[in-house]
């Protein structure tokens, strides 16, 4: 028998035709690269630096990578007032862009053609009010233009790339009856939804659209209702083949809810490919800590990283608070959970190291932050660092400029595993393409490059890469800093494929393999934590020609 708990719920169970369908909670399958080498997580020390400040102090922003560099845009500065700015991070130094529109605690969206919408937020200080505007911002000209308005005013929201749609949904202290929804010229009101703020935003193999959140448009616990099977979370699936909107129900509970994404969250931050399957990982509070969650749409699974222990408090018994948001790394199979303990004048950072392929993991600590670092903005580099963008000392009102950048370990390799090897000077060969992909060519494999027709060509001992002329922006001969894994070892490994993995043998402590795209693009990459044969699943990428950089020999390979 259907009993409610929340008086909020009943409005969405009495507009379901059907009952929601529901997602089953299990043990989450995994993969070692070893089958010797335990699944249990490692210490480490977490490296930074600190970067040059921002122009505005800034917090409730969004930052996003562009090219090698990064831009901010909007939030609220000092005394929770609004700044109509944004700014470019290149080279170590800022630059300020014009931009038209304020936007604290807007969303931010990558677009199919490369370039990031920013939209909504508030529409004044104080957090009042909100807006529909929106700006884009073109990375090859480093420059915003005014976008379409969305249909609904909006602050607080999240919006979610599918294609080259987009789908918009959320709100703080106003009505969200339906999802924005762009076809890549304006917005529409499309699908009928339940008002939440910053929820979570999901798609699946069908193109079924999904939001959720533990909490309503005004911050109140919701969404909540009970059955036969126990208590469960309700979650807004819009069909956009029929228009429709019913309704799916996750094994979450008010006895362990998600954790409240920040504004800076994005759903490609925590989306990842699992065995060929769009996948989205999910931090729950539980009394007894939190939990890491695999949710697969199309399988309709909830898997929990059962070995993944997130620690409730730090070596000093203070208590560690874990931001909602998982930031992944596709390259690394990585993801990262970023916690903080102690006072905010001396705050202790947490960030844990997880190969969500592997089921390895490590816990890296850093300490002496003078304000706090869950309130800023994160987003994961192009070179695979973590920049933390702003913050606040302890409330709204006190926002700060500074900028670091987190290089996280590899997950399950900690301080007295093999290091990947001091920063050394190389000369490359450096193609620019006009997206801002950077290919890098060491002299030392003398690269040769030849005009063939309207294409470049270059080709050295381990590449042979063509490009077309029109999409170079430059190539250039430069002086760049690499780790030393990529050092010649005295015996090569070999490498194998079977059945969709790579099987790499004779690997040494340290050393490292790179999975690269015909054109040039690292897509996986793997450091050995000891000597042996360890695997590399390919499964998630697509079909077509690779090369396997692995000790001093390069192999290609097709995964049909």
């Amino acid at each position: 028998m259907l009993s409610i708990v929340s008086l909020l719920v009943w409005p969405l169970l009495s507009m379901a035709a059907v009952r929601p369908v529901k997602v089953a909670l299990k043990e989450k399958p995994h993969r070692t690269t070893r089958a010797d080498d335990p699944r249990q997580g490692v210490r480490a020390t977490l490296r930074y630096e600190q970067a040059a400040d921002m122009a505005v102090a800034r917090m409730a922003h969004q930052a996003f990578p562009s090219g090698d560099g990064l831009v901010v845009v909007g939030g609220r500065t000092t005394g929770f007032q609004l700044t109509k700015t944004a700014e470019l991070w290149q080279n170590g130094t800022w630059t300020t862009i014009p931009i038209a529109s304020a936007h604290d605690g807007a969303f931010a969206v990558r677009l199919s053609n490369g370039r990031y919408m920013v939209g909504g937020g508030f529409a004044s200080a104080g957090g009042v009010g909100q807006t529909k505007v929106t700006d884009i911002y073109d990375p090859t000209t480093r420059t915003f233009a005014t976008g379409p308005q969305l249909t609904t005013a909006r602050a607080q929201s999240m919006a979610m790339a599918v294609g080259s749609q987009v789908y918009v949904s959320g709100n703080w202290y106003a009505d969200d009856p339906t999802m924005d929804f762009y076809d890549g010229a304006s917005f529409k009101a499309v699908a009928q939804t339940d008002g939440r703020t910053s929820p979570y935003m999901m798609y699946d193999a069908d193109g079924n659209i999904y939001a959720f959140s533990s909490l309503n448009e005004r911050g109140q616990s919701f969404g909540y209702y009970t059955d036969d099977d126990g208590e469960q979370l309700l979650v807004d699936r819009y069909s956009p083949a029929t228009g429709e909107t019913r309704y799916l129900a996750l094994p979450f509970t008010s006895e362990n809810s998600l954790l409240p994404l920040s504004d800076d969250v994005r759903p490609s931050d925590y989306h990842v490919v699992y065995s060929g399957y769009n996948c989205y990982l999910l931090l729950s509070r539980a009394a007894d800590g939190c939990r890491l969650y695999m949710l697969n749409l199309d399988q309709m699974g909830l898997y929990r990283f059962q070995n993944v222990v997130i620690p409730t408090a730090d070596d000093e018994g203070r208590t560690i608070t874990w931001r909602g948001g998982v930031l992944t790394n596709s390259i690394r199979q990585e993801a990262y959970l970023i916690g903080a303990s102690g006072p905010a004048a001396r705050q202790t950072l947490h960030l844990i190291s997880l190969n969500y392929d592997t089921d390895e993991w490590t816990l890296a600590t850093a300490t002496g932050f003078s304000h706090n670092l869950l309130s800023a903005s994160w987003t994961v580099l192009s070179d695979g660092r973590l920049a933390c963008t702003g913050g606040s000392v302890n409330d709204n009102t006190d926002a700060r400029p500074t900028v670091y950048l987190f290089t996280p370990p590899v997950a399950g390799q900690g301080d007295t595993e093999p290091d990947p090897g001091p920063l050394v000077d190389r000369n490359y060969l450096v193609v620019e393409t006009k997206n801002h992909v950077l290919t890098t060519y060491m002299l030392a494999e003398r690269p040769q490059v030849r005009f063939e027709g309207a294409n470049l060509r270059v080709v050295s001992a381990k590449a042979d890469v063509t490009y077309r002329l029109s999409d170079i922006l430059r190539f250039t001969y430069e002086k760049r800093s690499v780790t030393g894994v990529s050092e010649l070892q005295a015996e090569p490994a070999a490498v194998d494929y079977e059945d969709g993995e790579l099987v790499i043998s004779g690997l040494k402590a340290g050393a490292a393999v790179g999975v690269y795209s015909l054109d040039g693009k690292l897509v996986r990459q793997l450091t050995a934590r000891h000597a042996g044969t360890y695997r590399l699943s390919l499964a998630a990428l697509p079909q077509g020609v690779y090369i396997v950089k692995a000790d001093n020999i390069t192999y290609k390979i097709m995964k049909r």
